[in-house]
């Protein structure tokens, strides 16, 4: 029975649900276990009110390799033979690549004074006998606790210097303009001479990786959910490439509540993305939040989409007026998107700058059959169709949004 997971606080064969990722007060016990050894422990029996523990029937190798055990273990302890020379290097490599975000422990039958010495000259942070009583898991999940507080505090992101990735968040004056499709697109052709990342921030209903053709396995959530152990590694195990060469960081993939997500968390998550990419670009909600606020106080560049209607506009000038309230109107770029254009006439946008009581920036052009060939092939509209009307309005956005400057500090 290998690779199964058994009782303890999360059930058989399940995970945390993702609205209590936010809690952190509890460690998060798995006990990797061979079948010989797994019906000897009571796994309930080791439980306390601020520790949950689950056994899982399987090798390291095979627990490493699910993903969605990874991110809700905070402490990992491990059958091992130390006779098992190939199987002791196994464990040391995982415990130094999981360093500062899980706790690996090694459990060992007939523990002796060697074997210890060497289990702890590794990343490793404790070794227990087996089998092993409560009280020695207890005082091994204190030693992992302790651990973290004596780790480096991270960083205030919010106040952290100058990053070198440009910051572009995107936001539709209302929902159906288009701005996804936009933002796909454009991350697509900004990828090919940068590195880009995509942030899929519309927990709800984000849909990027969907138009990008990606089916990602992780997601924001499990950024989210990672909290403290969340480095650029991890960010780089999460974002999926495109084709084009975009890494995408896809929305969760259930519809989740806003809350997951918090303003400091937010912040840690642009900030590292900045780190390691040369642009980001998010995807934002309609909804305003207080942490969709701090991912904007943090963008160099805020592009606001919306489309030449009654709605469009009128709903524009009320998400301008929050964005003005906030401080960020110098940061604002007006992209009216699905303009009915003519070869010979341009669009006249005199009344709706006057209404919006300012400009347009940019404008892109309605080419519904390219763009929704696109969307459904994963693919970008200069692949679609050469020299396409949208495909220059498309560089022309990508190149406007570029050349402005970065004003976050």
């Amino acid at each position: 029975m290998d690779g199964r997971l058994h009782e303890g606080r999360f059930g058989v064969g399940e995970v945390s649900p993702v609205s209590n990722i936010a809690d952190r007060r509890q460690s998060r016990v798995t006990v990797v276990l061979s079948t010989g050894l797994a019906s000897s422990i009571d796994i309930a029996g080791l439980a306390l009110p601020d520790i949950s523990v689950q056994r899982y029937t399987g090798t390291l190798d095979s627990f490493a390799a699910d993903a969605s055990l990874l991110r809700v273990t905070d402490v990992l302890i491990v059958e091992l033979d130390p006779a098992d020379v190939r199987a002791v290097e196994a464990f040391e490599r995982f415990a130094t690549a999981q360093l500062g975000r899980m706790a690996v422990v090694a459990a060992v039958r007939e523990l002796s004074v060697s074997t210890t010495r060497r289990i702890l000259r590794s990343d490793a942070i404790d070794v227990l006998p087996l089998p092993f009583s409560a009280d020695e898991l207890h005082q091994a999940v204190e030693t992992a606790r302790q651990a973290r507080q004596e780790q480096v505090p991270p960083p205030n992101y919010a106040s952290a210097p100058r990053r070198r990735a440009k910051i572009v968040s995107f936001i539709g004056a209302l929902g159906g303009v288009g701005t996804t499709s936009l933002v796909t697109q454009l991350g697509a052709l900004w990828a090919g001479d940068k590195r880009v990342c995509l942030l899929d921030l519309d927990v709800q209903f984000g849909n990027a990786a969907l138009y990008l053709n990606l089916r990602p396995r992780m997601t924001v959530a499990d950024l989210v959910e990672a909290g403290d152990r969340m480095d650029a590694e991890y960010l780089d195990s999460v974002a999926e490439k495109h084709v084009s060469g975009l890494r995408v960081i896809g929305a969760p993939i259930d519809i989740v509540p806003f809350d997951i997500i918090t303003p400091e968390m937010v912040q840690r998550l642009i900030a590292l993305a900045a780190d390691n990419f040369d642009v980001v670009i998010i995807d934002l909600a309609n909804a305003w939040t207080n942490w969709s606020a701090a991912a904007l106080s943090v963008s160099d560049v805020i592009a606001l989409v919306s489309e030449l209607s009654v709605a469009g506009v009128h709903q524009a000038k009320r998400q301008l007026d929050v964005l003005e309230a906030n401080g960020l109107t110098d940061r604002v770029q007006l992209v009216l998107n699905r303009m009915a254009t003519s070869l010979f006439r341009k669009a006249d946008l005199s009344q709706t700058e006057q209404a919006l009581k300012r400009k347009v920036d940019f404008v892109v052009c309605n080419d519904y059959p390219t763009m929704s060939a696109a969307i459904d092939e994963g693919r970008t509209v200069g692949a679609i169709k050469v020299k396409s009307r949208l495909e220059k309005d498309m560089r022309a956005l990508q190149a406007g949004l570029e050349a402005l400057p970065m004003v976050t500090s």
